[in-house]
């Protein structure tokens, strides 16, 4: 019965999680209706900001997070099937729309190789700062 009373508390701050990126992005789409932001982008950036702030902990959701990687596989089971219908437009676009799959996957690389890059030069700068700074109070 404690493990049920876990789940069910771990499901609520999904729920909450969901609830806050949701309307965020609906904010979003009122003030740039031209930028649209996904719900879901924005709460796995609220729930990671939320573990790496050590506001949520993550024995506090560790359990659903499992259950959800073990069932993943069944959310794709929509859009292999919505593959399926169209097989007559991956007939006639099928390279264009491969050719910008390969494109749109390296540009991602690319773009979060770049920006790790800069993270950590950055997070070295900040320690070498750091450094400096303790090795002047030690003199």
């Amino acid at each position: 019965m404690k493990n049920k009373g876990k789940f069910i508390k771990q499901i609520m701050i999904y729920g909450l999680i969901l609830l806050a990126s949701s309307l965020i992005s609906e904010l979003v789409n009122q003030i740039w209706p031209g930028f649209p932001m996904p719900p879901a982008l924005i709460g796995m950036i609220m729930l990671y900001l939320l573990l790496t702030l050590k506001i949520v902990k993550l024995e506090q959701v560790e359990g659903v997070s499992n259950f959800f990687v073990q069932i993943i596989s069944l959310v794709f089971i929509p859009s292999g099937i919505a593959l399926v219908t169209k097989l007559d437009v991956l007939k006639a676009e099928g390279v264009q729309i491969i050719i910008v799959i390969v494109m749109s996957t390296l540009m991602l690389l690319l773009f979060t190789a770049g920006i790790a890059w800069g993270l950590v030069q950055l997070k070295e700068r900040w320690s070498k700062r750091g450094d400096a700074v303790e090795m002047e109070e030690e003199s």
